[in-house]
């Protein structure tokens, strides 16, 4: 399938570049409607907090690694 090929002018694309950009006016959020969204994100309980099998996961993951990185520094230690 042939590829069209636009007549415009580089002059062209910078002309209507800058009409769309003087047509276009600035958006800006409500200053009411961020206010009100941050303060109800501020007063919001926690709707899903971690449950306790969870962070005692996390936490024996990390004693595990822990434990797993000092076996391994000792164990290339005494290789040398």
């Amino acid at each position: 399938m042939p590829r069209a090929t636009s007549k415009l002018t580089p002059e062209d694309l910078a002309w209507l570049e800058r009409r769309l950009s003087d047509a276009i006016a600035p958006v800006a959020p409500n200053p009411e409607f961020v206010l009100r969204a941050k303060q109800q994100l501020m007063n919001s309980p926690n709707s899903h907090p971690l449950p306790a099998w969870v962070k005692r996961g996390v936490l024996a993951a990390a004693v595990l690694s822990l434990i797993s990185l000092v076996a391994t520094l000792l164990y290339l230690r005494q290789r040398e």
